[in-house]
């Protein structure tokens, strides 16, 4: 099932008794993992968990198959990465169409298409489904967040919170242990609080920094400052840069087809007027192929950094960067 209509049946409490989560967000699996728990109402005693290569077809089984003396449920919680015979599952998803106490909630944490065969096993027919979580765009991303900052009350805007999802790498999961990092400074949370304490760019931003390089600017002093911190790592630094060029594609392209500029509609939240004011320009100083060009230049170096053995990957970045100054 979609997403949407597996939300619906968690505000309504009408979930299957077996429940396959899978897909390319991993957060997203974890996060509404937790929520049927809190959905089911799990008390402590009910609830069998089992870890990646904890997984025992036979422990898993008995737990399901037993009566509690006390009425109490039999919930079976497996986070795995691995695959799972059909014939276990379709024993495990039985025993739990067939008892009435009985709950599985299969959290898979590989690769998608390892998991199209276990979808299949539940079926509505067994009270059982599954839901795929895709990577979410940056609003729903965004979104995400605020709700995350929102229940441990960090006072974040979100600009800021686009910010730190840039710089992880669009990596849900690393923003949301960031967050409970920044709680601690009980005040709003700035980027220049962003830079320093995830990341200790200190007077060193990314965007700043993307914004001298598409400016045509001499960057090498701002960049070997940048590779002189640990944290600031090649692949990093690229996939940074590839977001905020693509973040400018979406603004001009906005703009030819409404004819103006509006963070909001883009982005899901507004930016500040100055910023605001930088990007509605700067996003029209460059064409539809130079854009192309930019991010296929871009995509290339990355495959090469990634793919690569025994090459000067900060050299090859530099390069890259030079070159890509040389299509502006």
């Amino acid at each position: 099932m979609y997403k949407r209509e597996f939300e619906n049946l968690l505000k309504s409490s009408k979930l299957p008794k077996s429940i396959f989560l899978y897909g390319a967000c991993f957060y997203q699996n974890s996060y509404f993992g937790d929520k049927i728990l809190e959905n089911l109402q799990v008390l402590p005693q009910e609830k069998m968990l089992l870890y990646y290569d904890e997984y025992d077809f036979r422990v898993a089984k008995n737990f399901l198959s037993q009566s509690s003396l006390f009425g109490d449920r039999n919930i079976l919680v497996l986070k795995t990465d691995k695959t799972i015979a059909k014939k276990e599952l379709d024993t495990l998803i039985n025993l739990c169409f067939k008892n009435e106490t009985n709950h599985f909630v299969f959290q898979f944490f590989g690769d998608d298409s390892k998991a199209k065969n276990i979808s299949k096993a539940f079926t509505p027919k067994k009270s059982a489904n599954f839901v795929r979580f895709f990577k979410p765009n940056q609003g729903e991303a965004i979104y995400m967040l605020q709700n995350r900052a929102k229940e441990i009350n960090l006072n974040i805007s979100g600009y800021a919170l686009s910010h730190l999802y840039q710089l992880q790498n669009e990596d849900l999961s690393l923003c949301v242990n960031d967050l409970e990092k920044l709680n601690i400074l009980d005040k709003e949370v700035e980027i220049c609080d962003i830079d320093r304490l995830i990341y200790g760019l200190g007077s060193i931003g990314i965007d700043e920094f993307v914004y001298d390089l598409l400016q045509k600017k001499d960057i090498k002093e701002m960049f070997s400052k940048l590779m002189e911190i640990g944290s600031a790592d090649e692949i990093r630094i690229l996939n940074a840069i590839e977001s905020y060029i693509s973040q400018l594609f979406l603004f001009y392209s906005y703009i030819k087809i409404n004819g103006k500029f509006d963070a909001r509609a883009v982005l899901g939240y507004p930016l500040p007027p100055a910023l605001a004011e930088q990007r509605s320009k700067l996003c029209m100083s460059f064409d539809s192929k130079t854009y192309n060009d930019m991010l296929k230049l871009l995509l290339q170096s990355e495959y090469k950094l990634k793919k690569m053995q025994n090459i000067d990957k900060n050299s090859l970045l530099l390069s890259t960067l030079i070159k890509l100054q040389t299509l502006l």
